[in-house]
C-alpha cells in the first residue's frame, strides 16, 4: 500500500512546482516533503519529478497524481455515503 501522505506531497510538488512551495502549503519543512517525495520514488522504483525548476513530473509522476486524485475522489464519496 502507498503512503497517502506521500502522494499527498507529490499532488503539492507537482501542483506547487516546487518543494518550498510545497512544504509550505503541507505545513512542513521543506526536508520532509523531499523525504516523503524520495521515499515514494523508492516505493514505486522511478523517478516521479525532475527536480529542476519549475519541477516537473515524470510519467510515472502523473501516473501516481492521477492515481492519487482517484483516491481522493472514492474518499469523497464513501464521506457523503455516509454522512447522515
Amino acid at each position: 500500500m502507498i503512503d497517502t501522505k506521500h502522494l499527498e506531497a507529490l499532488a503539492a510538488v507537482i501542483t506547487e512546482q516546487s518543494f518550498e512551495k510545497a512544504a509550505q502549503s503541507l505545513f512542513l519543512t521543506q526536508s520532509a516533503v523531499s523525504q516523503r517525495i524520495r521515499q515514494l520514488e523508492e516505493r514505486i522504483g522511478q523517478m516521479l519529478v525532475v527536480r529542476s525548476v519549475p519541477v516537473r513530473p515524470t510519467p510515472a509522476g502523473l501516473a501516481a497524481l492521477r492515481h492519487f486524485r482517484q483516491l481522493t475522489v472514492l474518499e469523497d464519496s464513501l464521506f457523503e455515503k455516509l454522512a447522515p
